[in-house]
């Protein structure tokens, strides 16, 4: 997730800037299963999916970009998709 995110502990051979996006299923649940609330990331450090995708960057950071060039209507309904998992 890139240098940005590096919280220096490690955990296996993984470096400390090194984190596994764990599959996306169930997404949608976890904000009703966390008391109302999005606490993402690894760390749990992200409000809310967006900003979940913004955070990211290293290898991700392509990925964060094009997010970033959608419309706001494009955004609205990614995040919308992404909620319905």
């Amino acid at each position: 997730m890139g240098a940005g995110l590096d919280d220096g502990y490690t955990e296996g051979a993984a470096k400390t800037s090194e984190w596994r996006t764990p599959a996306l299923w169930g997404l949608g649940l976890s904000k009703q299963s966390q008391g109302g609330q999005y606490y993402l990331m690894h760390d749990g450090r992200a409000g809310s999916i967006e900003q979940s995708i913004l955070l990211h960057g290293g290898e991700s950071q392509n990925s964060t970009s094009k997010y970033q060039s959608l419309s706001e209507s494009e955004k609205k309904d990614l995040i919308s998709f992404l909620e319905s998992l």
